[in-house]
């Protein structure tokens, strides 16, 4: 066969595998005890499962929290939707917590875990970075601090909640039974991230989503110490700066200095 005629083959059962108009089952030629339409069912069907099987290991909590039955018919439907736009396999299911949430509008929980579910893998198998080394932080002088931002960790979210699905997960997580879905009274985001080998995330609220999301779009820590001052007086000021600063240092999450201003 010619390359041409292979290249030909290989579209057409490409376009049989995605239920698009195909001649592969006249190139298919027979023999055996199974039939040619059979046989291309079984890799159709084949096709849909591994993909399946993709999902329910990217979303395990969201798999057990809806069931076998009610995760497949969803996960199935949405093979059906989306076809997959990637060459590796791990990055098919981005769409998937969206999708949830067009799927079960009336449920919020279902989308929000889904989310979670995928930005703790997408942080277990990000991108690495140096941290910050003491030193350089050692070494500031005091008009440094006037200019100087941080760049944080590659595998870093925040992720807004709405919905209790931390608790969910927390439940699934330990075998037992989750509790009922409940909208929160108040903003709140999920912050994920990879320290060392694992994903690690907590909930933080209104302070600092703030700050961390003035850093990460380029401030300087001088602009998060000035909108602090809005809410703190000048002691406070300092001392959630520093609070925060110490965590994210100690949480692994800063891998170096930046100067918006230079």
């Amino acid at each position: 066969m010619s390359a041409a005629g292979l290249r030909a083959v290989q579209a057409a059962f490409h376009d049989h595998l995605l239920d698009l108009p195909s001649d592969i089952a006249r190139q298919v030629v027979e023999g055996g005890r199974i039939g040619v339409a059979h046989r291309l069912h079984i890799y159709h069907n084949a096709y849909r499962m591994r993909l399946l099987e993709c999902l329910q290991d990217s979303f395990g909590k969201t798999w057990t929290y809806l069931g076998d039955s009610a995760f497949e018919s969803a996960a199935l439907a949405f093979i059906a939707a989306t076809t997959s736009s990637y060459r590796n396999l791990r990055w098919y299911g981005d769409a998937f917590p969206r999708w949830l949430a067009e799927r079960f509008p009336g449920d919020g929980d279902i989308a929000e875990l889904a989310e979670i579910d995928w930005q703790l893998r997408r942080a277990f198998d990000g991108l690495n970075a140096a941290l910050l080394p003491p030193d350089d932080l050692a070494g500031l002088a005091a008009e440094d601090w006037e200019t100087v931002g941080f760049r944080f960790v590659p595998t870093l979210c925040l992720l807004p909640l709405r919905y209790n699905s931390v608790a969910i997960w927390h439940a699934l997580d330990a075998e037992q039974a989750p509790p009922s879905a409940a909208r929160l009274g108040e903003p709140t985001w999920l912050l994920i991230w990879r320290k060392g080998w694992q994903p690690h995330f907590r909930t933080i609220h209104r302070v600092e989503h703030l700050a961390l999301s003035q850093l990460l779009e380029g401030a300087p820590f001088a602009d998060v110490c000035t909108a602090l001052s809005q809410q703190f007086s000048d002691a406070e000021v300092a001392a959630v700066a520093s609070e925060k600063l110490g965590t994210w240092l100690q949480d692994e999450m800063i891998v170096g200095l930046a100067y918006p201003n230079a």
